[in-house]
């Protein structure tokens, strides 16, 4: 083959379209022949050519070294829902974690068994790094009283340390305003009200109406407590005011608290809210211990509790305080002796740590409001003689105090101080009227 012809094509090629009239649109549509050529002229046969070749070889030849990605101990936070039948071990598995020396500690932990066992629901939060270690875990159980504590199990240097403390919070109050659409429920979980505010809600307007019955058109305002602990909310507390319009009425409520453990809703005129039961469950008591989420403002530590404890003696009896029907009578670990008794459809309570039941108290057994169920004692879990009373509402805990004691008049000192307080949360009704969605204020 004749090489020399080969290499002057293309400056033949040139020449020619040069001289012809489209020969500027003809020399663009050759470049890709241009390049085909040149690629043929770079032979065998052609010193140059052949040098520019190897050096070109050597210039792709050259390679990314190797990436080897560094170790690193970055630690974070991941949560998991516990499960029926879920164990700490069994969650830890789930998650991926291979951590030998901190199942050890688990198992020969300072903490006792009780406080260790997981709950349906709850959330475990652990620490770990890329590599699956271990370095801390947490999460919500019951004490010996019944009250939420923090279980924590860190790793400190080299050492591994277990608690159970109070938790320590801040205080924020949550605004939600809703105008219903379809249905209240719908509306207040599409607004992110958590569901035990809801039944709250349901039950501080129950005497007046049914929170399903609200139409589309009508509104909520609503102001509660939430708790924050690391940045994150952990719990949440009471009801401190709401309204709500129905049917172009208002209705208005706004938690008063009579001391550290109880408190009622009373309307703008400081009259209560609801009627409640015609009595209490025990007579000569004072109660030891409040309902639900306490924030204590000079610890800043959270109390969780699902009732209200009576402190009495042992003995006292213990009465229906309205009419109802016997669904349980047993023996329960944490509770001890304990009767549940179904009022209506919708709500029911329970009387815990009894001493003994009264004489011919069984299940399916109708009672009447005054009725002796059983005497107070310290059966179960507990650090002392106490009845431990709490009211549900479609199966959610509500506070006694609230939902189905007698709520006590207001004295005249107690009249002032409800005066100021209900103007201030009047003030964020107001705000909410004109604002409508989601607000959390920090206190």
């Amino acid at each position: 083959m004749n090489y020399r012809k080969l290499l002057q094509l293309p400056q033949n090629c040139t020449r020619r379209l040069i001289n012809h009239h489209l020969s500027w649109l003809g020399l663009a549509a050759s470049l890709p022949l241009f390049g085909m050529v040149t690629a043929f002229a770079v032979a065998p046969g052609d010193p140059h050519a052949a040098a520019a070749l190897r050096q070109r070889m050597v210039t792709e030849k050259l390679a990314l070294p190797a990436f080897t990605p560094p170790a690193t101990a970055t630690r974070y936070w991941r949560s998991e829902t516990v499960n029926r039948g879920d164990t700490i071990a069994r969650v830890l598995n789930r998650l991926g974690v291979r951590d030998s020396e901190a199942r050890r500690f688990l198992y020969s932990s300072p903490l006792s068994r009780d406080l260790l066992k997981l709950n349906t629901g709850a959330t475990l939060a652990v620490e770990t790094s890329d590599e699956g270690e271990l370095y801390a875990l947490r999460f919500l159980n019951d004490d010996e009283n019944g009250e939420k504590v923090l279980v924590a199990i860190a790793k400190q240097g080299d050492q591994w340390q277990a608690s159970a403390d109070p938790l320590t919070t801040e205080s924020i109050d949550s605004l939600r305003s809703i105008t219903i659409r379809r249905s209240a429920p719908r509306e207040l979980q599409a607004a992110g009200v958590p569901r035990e505010v809801v039944a709250q809600l349901a039950d501080i307007f129950a005497d007046r109406f049914a929170l399903d019955s609200l139409q589309p058109g009508d509104r909520i305002q609503l102001v509660f407590e939430s708790l924050i602990h690391n940045g994150s909310p952990i719990a949440n507390g009471n009801v401190l005011a709401a309204e709500i319009s129905r049917g172009g009425q208002w209705h208005r409520a706004f938690y008063f608290a009579h001391d550290s453990e109880s408190g009622a809703y009373y309307d703008a005129a400081g009259r209560p809210v609801k009627k409640g039961f015609s009595q209490q469950p025990v007579a000569n008591y004072r109660i030891s211990s409040g309902f639900g989420t306490r924030y204590h403002p000079l610890l800043h530590s959270l109390r969780m509790h699902q009732g209200v404890d009576y402190a009495a003696a042992p003995g006292t009896p213990i009465v229906a305080p309205a009419d109802g029907v016997i669904s349980a009578a047993e023996t329960q670990n944490g509770y001890g002796k304990v009767i549940t008794l179904r009022h209506n459809a919708k709500l029911s309570t329970l009387y815990a740590h009894m001493q003994r039941f009264a004489p011919g108290v069984k299940t399916g057994k109708p009672v009447r409001a005054g009725d002796v169920l059983g005497y107070v004692g310290s059966s179960g879990r507990v650090t002392g003689p106490h009845l431990h009373f709490e009211v549900k509402l479609n199966g959610q805990a509500v506070d006694p105090a609230t939902a189905a004691l007698p709520a006590p008049g207001l004295t005249d000192a107690q009249r002032v101080a409800f005066a100021q307080l209900s103007r201030q949360l009047s003030d964020k009704l107001a705000l909410l009227r004109d604002t409508p969605g989601m607000i959390a204020q920090l206190d």
